[in-house]
């Protein structure tokens, strides 16, 4: 009864995003695509006048379902106004903040008829920047097959993301056969958005690793310690992938979002497979990297209580460069975490896992692109 407890409020706090920034992913995947010589990339995309993008944002949000005041205007001139910014390209699109708006609040804070599951109450709560998680991730169900792999509260499913990326590709596509290419562009990078949403373990996966849970506390203040600690851990994963992708050369991970593989789904389910097959190896390595570090009821890594050095971290340092860093934690916890933490091979098991992921995410988004653009009708279209 208390674990039930704990899970339902497992995640009503933490990140509500996946990869914290897809842009710096896009950055990586998009010259790959365009090294294999994509001429679609080079495609004229004419930018609409500020009062028409605002009237059709306003009409797309009321079909979505989403905030239609958190859809951005990317329009520089009202319309009758003569302007040198009136076109684009594809590539320049596909690498702008168009792929992160999703992130923006466009499904945050909406009205109870968008969630008549109440899956919110499980993923985020119903306020607040978190109260985007259920369109964002899909738990897909406790199996008694596999009760460890699959342990979740509620049994059943829980989240909209699937649905949300059948309806964004649905959009799109129309967008697409009525020649609009700057809306069909931008729905489409919201879906990839979500596709690349799923390839985060813990958006389809609500434990990665039972070790994660703070066990020690099951008898006393279990429900908050899980709370934090899963979002602790959520975070930690989130600034680590930051970091590393911000590192160049032939071995930096974002190497991994390279190549020429494409996969295109039928059924968006079939997105969340490989994630769900590596979340407890990447749940292991955090594990290894981190230690209980995450368990202690003095760190809140998304409020800014407690603090890693992600850039030394992943060059194979300490957890903690010096012990002024750690002033936080008493005496026993510091202790406890120095004996859990193993930094040796942990930094590697880690970025094999995600470049694991990187790979599958790359190949479906380039899928996704390939399946958009095969269609020679758009080849001329400017948009309206």
């Amino acid at each position: 009864m208390i674990l039930g407890i704990g899970f339902l409020l497992l995640f009503s706090s933490g990140p509500a995003s996946a990869w914290d920034g897809h842009r710096l992913i896009h950055e990586r995947l998009i010259p790959s695509i365009e090294a294999s010589g994509k001429s679609y990339l080079n495609q004229k995309v004419k930018i609409p006048c500020q009062e028409d993008e605002r009237r059709e944002a306003d009409a797309l949000a009321r079909t979505l379902g989403v905030n239609a005041a958190k859809i951005p205007l990317h329009s520089t001139f009202k319309c009758g106004k003569k302007s040198a910014m009136t076109e684009s390209t594809v590539r320049e699109l596909l690498l702008s903040d168009w792929i992160d708006e999703p992130d923006f609040g466009m499904d945050q804070d909406l009205p109870p008829e968008s969630d008549p599951s109440g899956d919110r109450a499980w993923m985020g709560g119903l306020r607040g920047p978190t109260s985007q998680g259920f369109r964002h991730m899909i738990f897909p169900g406790f199996e008694w097959s596999s009760p460890v792999r699959t342990l979740q509260i509620p049994f059943r499913p829980v989240g909209q993301a699937l649905e949300r990326i059948r309806t964004l590709r649905a959009a799109a596509d129309r967008y697409r056969n009525e020649k609009n290419l700057f809306w069909a562009l931008r729905v489409l990078n919201w879906e990839l958005h979500l596709i690349q949403d799923l390839h985060q373990p813990f958006h389809v996966t609500q434990v990665p690793h039972i070790q994660m849970l703070p066990w020690k506390s099951m008898f006393s203040g279990f429900v908050a310690r899980s709370t934090q600690t899963m979002a602790n851990y959520h975070f930690a994963y989130e600034g680590l992938i930051q970091e590393m992708l911000r590192e160049r050369g032939e071995a930096a991970i974002g190497e991994c979002l390279r190549g020429s593989e494409t996969r295109i789904f039928e059924d968006p389910s079939e997105l969340m497979k490989e994630p769900r097959r590596e979340a407890q190896n990447l749940g292991r390595s955090l594990l290894g990297l981190l230690g209980d570090y995450p368990k202690s009821p003095s760190v809140n890594l998304p409020e800014g209580e407690g603090g890693i050095d992600y850039f030394k971290l992943i060059r194979g340092k300490p957890l903690f460069v010096n012990d002024d860093e750690a002033d936080f934690l008493n005496r026993e916890e510091k202790i406890e975490v120095e004996r859990s933490v193993d930094v040796v091979g942990a930094v590697e098991a880690l970025k094999q896992s995600t470049c694991t992921l990187f790979r599958t995410m790359s190949a479906y988004s380039r899928g996704e692109l390939v399946r958009f653009f095969s269609d020679s009708s758009i080849s001329t279209s400017t948009g309206k």
